[in-house]
């Protein structure tokens, strides 16, 4: 899955960025709850797609904490990671990643708002934006594609 295109065709589709905005689009429930252990998670019942965040989160943190979860919603329809974790050998790792990736591809499209952190350290960057040192690099290595 390129998680880049597929954030990069959402914001071209909705005109917009924000997974919020996006949620709301496509008719997503986002509700703000009280979690422990967890910042959020991806539900469908019933024919309905619902994003939970954790409600004690820095805007920042929902903000690719709902990306992230709406990454899942739309790439791994119908897995119940859940299950897979408690009781089979898969690894969901992977999913995590991809939501990871499509989560940064969609908050952070614009190559040149990158630019500005030129001359910073990886650890800066991330630091500043709130991320894994991991999801910077991985977003560095997409400049320009």
């Amino acid at each position: 899955m390129d998680e880049l295109k597929l954030a990069k065709s959402l914001i071209k589709k909705f005109r917009t960025n924000d997974p919020f905005e996006i949620c709301e689009c496509l008719d997503y429930t986002v509700l703000s709850v009280p979690l422990s252990g967890v910042r959020g998670f991806c539900q469908h019942y019933a024919g309905n797609s619902i994003v939970y965040l954790r409600e004690d989160l820095p805007d920042h943190v929902k903000r690719f904490v709902c990306g992230h979860e709406l990454g899942h919603a739309i790439m791994h329809t119908g897995t119940n990671e859940i299950y897979m974790d408690t009781r089979t050998f898969l690894k969901t790792s992977i999913y995590e990643r991809q939501a990871d990736k499509f989560s940064v591809n969609l908050i952070y499209p614009d190559d040149d708002y990158f630019m500005d952190f030129q001359g910073f350290s990886i650890s800066k960057i991330a630091e500043c934006l709130g991320l894994d040192e991991w999801l910077v690099e991985y977003r560095l290595k997409c400049l320009n594609k």
